[in-house]
């Protein structure tokens, strides 16, 4: 997932002094939160790094490889994994075999990527900038697990990006945007025509494994009128 391939002998020089000793040691715990990161596609994504040491990647975008409006997988919009600090940052791996890296260089905070069964001793596959976001609106950014409209679906996963944009598996059209109101909730305007109100309970934003209710509007029924169904969800 990156910006700019490198030569082999540039990254590894480069690899080899972020990893050693040159720069202060960041606080593991200024590091929590939520990043933007590129990946191969030069398309950004999020990574969330919890307290917990778990990770979560969310990303926003439509895969060349679909070709057609189709149902995207959960695997096309959300990957889990693990975090521990590493040289002068973090690496966060996954169960698909990618790893990130986010390390404090000459230039700040960079991104590292290596591709499943590439070694870490080598040049990254990929590499770019990384930035901590810090607005209150970026704790929104994540996955969540919506009940539907229609009670004999499964629930479907949808994500919020630090663009705006929302993805879920559900729709055949599966993108949207998304928007924080006044009254702390969240809408999501979906391309397919639905709405979506995420309102979140009385502590706040919902925490992971929270759940909270939403409200599903058709399309062409105005959000003035009441909610076609009202259901749960939970965030992951």
């Amino acid at each position: 997932m990156g910006l700019f391939w490198l030569k082999a002998p540039a990254a590894l020089l480069l690899c080899g002094a972020l990893l050693g000793a040159g720069f202060p040691q960041p606080d593991a715990k200024r590091m929590l939160g939520t990043w933007v990161l590129t990946d191969n596609d030069n398309v950004p994504f999020n990574l969330i790094l919890r307290a917990d040491g778990s990770s979560l990647t969310v990303i926003g975008k439509r895969h060349p490889d679909l070709g057609e409006p189709q149902r995207m997988t959960r695997n096309q919009l959300l990957e889990t994994g693990s975090w521990q600090a590493w040289g002068n940052g973090i690496r966060s791996t996954y169960r698909d075999g990618w790893t990130d890296t986010i390390q404090l260089g000459p230039a700040g905070l960079v991104q590292w990527s290596w591709k499943p069964g590439a070694s870490l001793n080598g040049g990254p596959s990929n590499h770019g900038k990384a930035v901590q976001l810090t607005r209150p609106i970026s704790a929104w950014v994540g996955a969540y697990k919506l009940q539907p409209t229609q009670p004999e679906k499964p629930p479907y996963l949808a994500v919020l990006t630090s663009s705006g944009m929302a993805f879920n598996n559900i729709d055949q059209v599966a993108d949207g945007s998304w928007s924080l109101r006044d009254n702390g909730s969240v809408m999501i305007k979906w391309t397919s025509g639905w709405r979506s109100l995420i309102k979140p309970p009385s502590s706040g934003i919902p925490a992971p494994n929270q759940t909270f209710s939403v409200q599903h509007w058709r399309p062409g029924v105005p959000i003035s009128e009441p909610a076609s169904a009202t259901r749960s969800g939970t965030r992951l």
